[in-house]
């Protein structure tokens, strides 16, 4: 379920529908506080979690909308083979580490372009 149906909710007020959703997936919302702890360091974890629904929601959207999906074998090698380079040259400098989470998903959304153009 994309993040349209969340807004929808939200702007109609309809708080018995995300109570039941968020008691129904108690486990992603676990798993997205976890990963939140996880990417802040434990300093941020709600905002980073719900920043990480927001992307995951977001993607899921914009996946069903153009009809696309990146995880064919040719996207995933391309993201892959993309990704790593970046992610350890990044991780090795010393001035651009604080960059690892910006480089992460430049390198998705570069994987996605490249892939939706067809290249």
């Amino acid at each position: 379920m994309g993040g349209f149906e969340y807004l929808w909710a939200i702007f109609n007020l309809d708080f018995g529908y995300l109570f039941s959703v968020a008691i129904a997936n108690l486990h992603w919302i676990f798993l997205f506080y976890a990963a939140g702890y996880f990417f802040s360091n434990g300093s941020a974890p709600l905002k980073r979690g719900l920043i990480n629904f927001l992307l995951v929601a977001t993607s899921i959207d914009i996946f069903l909308l153009t009809n696309f999906s990146i995880y064919t074998a040719g996207g995933l090698a391309l993201l892959y083979f993309l990704r790593m380079p970046v992610l350890i040259y990044i991780e090795k400098s010393k001035g651009l580490s604080k960059y690892f989470t910006l480089a992460w998903l430049s390198t998705w959304f570069i994987a996605i372009t490249i892939v939706a153009l067809g290249m």
